[in-house]
């Protein structure tokens, strides 16, 4: 008999982030791999997936993959775009943090961006179901 494989946290955490890449890159999305971060909260260390800062058209393309309202625009609000990707989050019954909009310069060019929240691994695995659902 095969001796059980032991699996540490941030193994199992990094196997479902590359599960949510492979089912974003499957579904036409275009942006850097998201990653494993860890957090100690109350004493407690946490493995979690962190997305990677999105353009507010990513983003839009997202919170539409996951069956959200999103607000067709010529210029849309980073403020209104965060609110889509939020509340397809919490539709698709991944309740977390809200997004975090930040400004970036490269180039000497501005543009908003969005940090989704980091996501757990039950969180993950959910969205992913729903990304390879829609393919």
């Amino acid at each position: 008999m095969a001796a059980p494989m032991i699996r540490t946290p941030h193994q199992a955490t990094n196997d479902v982030r590359l599960r949510l890449d492979d089912a974003l890159r499957r579904a036409g999305f275009d942006a850097a791999p998201s990653m494993v971060t860890r957090d100690d909260v109350e004493g407690v260390k946490i493995n979690r997936v962190r997305i990677p800062a999105l353009s507010l058209t990513q983003a839009q393309w997202l919170a539409g993959k996951l069956g959200g309202q999103v607000t067709r625009s010529d210029q849309p609000t980073a403020s209104a775009v965060r609110k889509e990707l939020d509340g397809a989050l919490r539709a698709a019954g991944v309740i977390v943090q809200p997004s975090t909009v930040v400004v970036t310069t490269s180039s000497s060019r501005r543009e908003n961006r969005l940090i989704p929240p980091s996501l757990s691994i039950g969180q993950v695995i959910r969205v992913a179901k729903i990304l390879e659902a829609h393919q």
